[in-house]
């Protein structure tokens, strides 16, 4: 496989991202690419990946992670990426183009297109596609991606080297050595080997639960079978758990060291935190208290719209109403003869108690004067309408309140909080923003540091313990399979076979080439590992695949241990296997290398300048800063095998990076340029 070409489009820092790869000369396998720390050079290697094996992007925020900030054009946002490679299948070479779009639909979902030409055969795919042509297109490319570089093997020949070196810091676990047998099973092909000998495994305990004669033994032996894959799965998971705490403190010890030693907390950023947050929970309770206003707005809407409605209607009439009823309470009522008689009896009693009237008087007939004497009254019509006290209080308080209605209050209350709400994502902003800062200045890495350290021992305790109950199972597994010998089955005699079958044919191929590989890294180590140049007597590896082993001896007959090694002489040893591996393999990928000289010291660039770069592979991609790889020392060792310089320039204002012909200003010399 020969990359030929990488385009990208609206991508991170890249707008528009064209650039040539391909090796016109094979004796000048070089590609070489420059940048400064930040200018895009991992932008670039993460474009090569995601165009070979797709991007993950699982939200809205992930894709405007990836779009480039400069595009603010809603129709205009979309991140492209395309591939030009060229490569073998059944012994005849294609040409392959393979572009993938990336947008959001009107949902905001992030939605994927693909397309693939294989010398005019077109292979096409979307998130709108129906599911079954979907299946079949993806499942065809997916097919030629693997057979040039499958997903799985091109860790081990698109990586960075600073992060693997890190990885290799970690040698509890034995790491170098498990990072070893890693690539041997994986780029040599033999793990699928190991894969079909587990299957047959899973196979014959199956097969055996069906042979048991007594069904109580059968249920025994598939719950033992059902716990050995618990114990199985939960180690796979506890080692992925310890690989994970593992890489955390090799990436957070230096860090955790300093603050150890006194880091003090940003107390202030801390406190505009506390600010920032105050501000968001009073705008939470203003709208609260405006929701509530509304509520009340709501449930009284009678009394602030139906009411002045009716008082408005009905004014002129309650007006007249009450005029009528005043008139009617403000009449002299007429007197009755009885009550005119009475209150006449009660004063000439009176009188005569007094001693003012001493003779005697005819109460009745002074009475019949008394009220001939007053003035006619006019009676009481009977259809006047008499209203009580609370009614009258009633119509006079739907006539004379004056109403008021909160909606215009509400309405410009509403407003108001809703340009305060939109203010919002800039507040949180502000806050993760000072968050980010704040990280790793308190001390809060120091506990999440030392938590990690602690659920390390943990899994490692655990999984001692598990390993040992997996292994209890396992005993008691074989003992069925020893019972059933009783009953000759040729079948299941042949399955039985089956594992260590499969086992020993993955030995065979390693040691069918063992002693190549052994060679090649003897030849390149005496070169490159300048620890032991010259000293290296021989290389070994074991050949059992289960338990696998590497050592080196130095040619005074003692071992070479691989945990004495430091951390460069490690990343040595590991990109010389790679190499052998390469050579060896059945695949022939491009090899591209990120932060190419990150540990390594003057002598050991020298050395892997002169003796490894030039003939790694047909492609050899390098992405370096100006201090790995310089230019009046290693550039000149390398010219004559590069085929093709650029220089990544990022423009901090535009927020893009852009691309340069030459190696930071230093162009090909004519006698070497393509």
């Amino acid at each position: 496989m020969l990359i030929k070409r990488i385009r990208a489009q609206h991508f991170k820092t890249y707008r528009t991202l064209d650039l040539d790869l391909s090796v016109a000369d094979p004796t000048r396998p070089i590609i070489l690419i420059g940048g400064a720390n930040g200018g895009g050079k991992t932008t670039l290697f993460e474009a090569i990946y995601g165009a070979l094996y797709g991007l993950v992007i699982p939200s809205a925020g992930r894709f405007r992670e990836l779009l480039n900030a400069g595009i603010t054009e809603v129709g205009n946002q979309k991140i492209t990426l395309e591939i030009q490679f060229s490569g073998q299948v059944l012994s005849q070479t294609q040409q392959y183009v393979l572009t993938r779009t990336y947008a959001l639909n009107s949902e905001q979902k992030p939605v994927e297109s693909v397309k693939l030409n294989m010398d005019g055969s077109i292979f096409q795919y979307g998130t709108a596609t129906p599911v079954s042509q979907r299946a079949e297109q993806q499942r065809q490319v997916d097919k030629i991606i693997k057979a040039n570089l499958p997903r799985e093997l091109s860790r081990y020949f698109l990586f960075d080297a600073m992060e693997a070196g890190k990885l290799l810091k970690e040698d509890a676990t034995g790491g170098l050595n498990r990072v070893i047998r890693e690539n041997i099973e994986n780029v040599m092909g033999f793990d699928k080997y190991l894969r079909l000998a587990r299957a047959a495994e899973t196979v014959t305990q199956d097969w055996t639960a069906q042979r048991l004669k007594v069904e109580k033994e059968k249920q025994e032996y598939l719950a033992l079978v059902e716990q050995k894959r618990g114990f199985d799965a939960e180690l796979t998971r506890l080692t992925d758990e310890r690989t994970e705490a593992l890489t955390y403190a090799v990436q957070n010890r230096d860090l955790y060291n300093s603050l150890k030693a006194g880091l003090n907390q940003e107390t202030a950023l801390k406190t505009r935190i506390d600010e920032l947050n105050r501000q968001t929970q009073a705008t939470a309770d203003r709208e609260a208290a405006y929701l509530t206003q509304t509520d009340g707005f709501i449930k009284n809407l009678e009394a602030h719209v139906g009411l002045p409605r009716l008082a408005d209607a009905f004014r002129a009439e309650v007006s007249l109403l009450l005029a009528a009823q005043t008139d009617a309470q403000n009449t002299p009522a007429s007197l009755r003869p009885e009550q005119v008689e009475r209150v006449t009896w009660l004063l000439v009693n009176q009188l005569q108690k007094s001693g003012s009237l001493t003779g005697p008087v005819d109460v009745p007939t002074l009475a019949g004067a008394v009220l001939a004497a007053l003035p006619a009254t006019e009676p009481a019509r009977p259809d006047a309408l008499l209203l009580d006290v609370a009614e009258l209080r009633a119509l006079e308080t739907l006539v004379q309140t004056a109403y008021t209605n909160p909606f215009a209050g509400l309405a410009a209350q509403q407003a108001d909080i809703s340009l305060v709400i939109s203010q919002l994502p800039k507040l949180h902003g502000q806050i993760e923003e000072l968050k980010a800062r704040t990280v790793g200045k308190d001390y809060t890495l120091l506990r999440a540091y030392e938590a990690n350290e602690t659920e390390t021992r943990r899994i490692e305790t655990e999984m001692a313990r598990l390993e040992q109950e997996r292994q209890t199972v396992e005993r008691k597994i074989v003992q069925f399979d020893i019972q059933m010998q009783d009953e000759p089955d040729p079948r299941f005699e042949t399955l039985k076979r089956l594992k260590p079958f499969f086992e020993q044919t993955a030995n065979e191929l390693l040691r069918a080439k063992k002693q190549d590989i052994e060679t090649r890294m003897k030849t390149d180590l005496n070169k490159n590992l300048v620890a032991y140049r010259d000293v290296i007597e021989r290389v070994e590896l074991s050949e059992d695949l289960r338990d696998l082993t590497f050592r080196l001896y130095h040619v005074a007959g003692n071992e070479i241990y691989l945990s004495q090694l430091n951390t460069a002489s490690k990343q040595v040893v590991i990109q010389v296997l790679l190499k052998a591996l390469h050579d060896a393999g059945d695949y022939d990928p491009p090899v591209m290398i990120d932060t190419v000289m990150g540990v390594f010291s003057s002598e050991t660039r020298e050395a892997i300048v002169e003796n490894y770069f030039p003939d790694l592979s047909s492609q050899t991609i390098l992405l370096s800063s100006d201090e790995e790889i310089r230019l009046n020392k290693e550039y000149k060792a390398l010219e004559s095998f590069i085929s093709r310089t650029y220089t990544l320039v990022r423009d901090r204002f535009s927020q893009q990076t852009k691309v340069e012909t030459g190696y930071f200003g230093q162009s090909l010399t004519a006698t070497t340029s393509i």
